[in-house]
C-alpha cells in the first residue's frame, strides 16, 4: 500500500532542507543539484534530522520514513522542474510583526543604505514578512494589481527600503487578507555583497546601479542613487 503524506508536510519539510542548503552553498547550485538527483541531494543535508525534529515523525516504522524521505525529494523535484519556489507552511498570523520566529533575531540595520529611485511607477502594495531562512512574502488587506509591485510597508527590515515583487502566486487566505509570494527585486549598496541581503530575503535578485523590470509589456528602468549613509 503506498503511503499517502499530507502535502503541507511535504512542502514544508522540503522548503527547510532546500533553503538552508542555500544559505550555505547559494540559491544555483542548491538548484542544480535538486534537479540532477531528483531530490535527493536534499536528504544528504548534514542537518536533516534536527529539520526533521520538527515533525511528528518519531513514531514512524522505519519503511514509513523511508517513504516518506522518497516524498520529499520527490516534491521538491517536481517543484524546481517546474519553476517553482519552495516556500513552505505560510502563517497568516506572522502579518502582525512581519517576521516568523525563525527570523526574529535578524538585524537588518547594516543593510539601511539611503537610497533614491529613478524612473520607478510601479504601484505601491502589501507589508514585508520575513521569514528566513524560507523566502520572504508579502501580506495585504485587498487583491494586488496586476504585474511587478513595489512593497509599501518595508518595517520588517526595521527601515523603509525600496524593495518590488514580482509576483508567482497571490491566494486570499482570508475575508480581507492576501497572501503573495515570488521574487524580490533589491537594491544592494556597493560596500555589500549579495550574500548580506539574501541571509534576510533569500529569494531576491539583487542590483547595485539600477534593475530593468516589465510594466504594461514594456522595459522599466529603474536607477538607483545612493545617498552618504547617516551617523
Amino acid at each position: 500500500m503506498k503511503n499517502e503524506f499530507h502535502p503541507q508536510l511535504l512542502e514544508d519539510a522540503a522548503a527547510w532542507l532546500f533553503w538552508t542548503l542555500v544559505s550555505r552553498d547559494g540559491f544555483e547550485l542548491t538548484l542544480k543539484n535538486v534537479l540532477q538527483t531528483r531530490g535527493q541531494s536534499l536528504l544528504n543535508h548534514p542537518e536533516r534530522e534536527i529539520i526533521f525534529r520538527r515533525y511528528p515523525l518519531g513514531e514512524m516504522p522505519a519503511s514509513t520514513f523511508s517513504a516518506f524521505c522518497s516524498a520529499v525529494a520527490e516534491h521538491a523535484h517536481a517543484r524546481a522542474v517546474r519553476e517553482e519556489n519552495l516556500t513552505g507552511i505560510i502563517y497568516s498570523e506572522d502579518r502582525f510583526s512581519g517576521r516568523t520566529s525563525s527570523a526574529a533575531g535578524i538585524s537588518g540595520a547594516h543593510l539601511d543604505f539611503p537610497v533614491t529611485v529613478e524612473g520607478d511607477s510601479f504601484p505601491r502594495y502589501g507589508s514585508l514578512c520575513l521569514r528566513a531562512p524560507l523566502p520572504a512574502v508579502v501580506f495585504a488587506d485587498s487583491p494586488p494589481p496586476e504585474g511587478v509591485l513595489r512593497i509599501a510597508d518595508t518595517r520588517a527590515l526595521g527601515f523603509s527600503m525600496p524593495l518590488w515583487l514580482s509576483p508567482q502566486t497571490v491566494s486570499q487566505v482570508e475575508s480581507r487578507l492576501w497572501l503573495l509570494t515570488g521574487i524580490f527585486f533589491i537594491p544592494v549598496h556597493p560596500e555589500l555583497t549579495d550574500r548580506h541581503w539574501k541571509k534576510v530575503i533569500p529569494n531576491g535578485v539583487c542590483a547595485r546601479e539600477r534593475i530593468i523590470m516589465e510594466k504594461d509589456g514594456e522595459a522599466l528602468s529603474l536607477a538607483f542613487h545612493w545617498q552618504s549613509r547617516a551617523h
